[in-house]
């Protein structure tokens, strides 16, 4: 019986090991997956709230030093790409959105979306207005007939 020399060098399975793994962590090139560890991939694509800033989801309890929706929805806006429509062009109605109290039920949101949050503070009166090109937001008064009709439903 002859017996086959199944010894390998050291060397030669480092050269070995070295290649499967660079097959394995560059896997097939038409992939949107990458391999970051032995049992880890990560999906090569943006987040929807990437794609999406105002779908980004927030989870907040407001400072104690915010009395105002106004003062809730800047704080909100900070850092998330989004700011305020100027005041100068913004709707004169938007001061007494701006003005009102927060209510102690809104100092803690989320987790909620950045949209729903704004939409959430603002209340049925106000519609969120988006103007993405430019990143900015505002409101609009809701006519006084949809907010009755709403009231009605309800």
């Amino acid at each position: 019986m002859t017996r086959i020399n199944t010894q390998f060098s050291r060397a030669r399975l480092l050269v070995i090991s070295g290649l499967l793994a660079t097959s394995f962590a560059y896997g097939n090139d038409d992939s949107d997956e990458l391999q970051v560890g032995r049992y880890q991939t990560v999906i090569l694509q943006p987040t929807d709230e990437q794609l999406d800033l105002l779908s980004s989801i927030v989870q907040i309890e407001l400072p104690v030093d915010i009395k105002t929706v106004g003062q809730a929805i800047a704080h909100l806006l900070d850092g998330s790409g989004y700011r305020l429509l100027s005041p100068k062009l913004a709707e004169p109605y938007r001061v007494l959105l701006f003005s009102l109290p927060l209510p102690k039920v809104q100092r803690q949101l989320g987790p909620i979306s950045l949209r729903q949050a704004l939409e959430l503070l603002s209340g049925p009166a106000f519609r969120l207005v988006i103007e993405p090109a430019y990143r900015l937001v505002s409101f609009e008064l809701v006519s006084a007939s949809t907010t009755s009709d709403t009231d009605a439903d309800s």
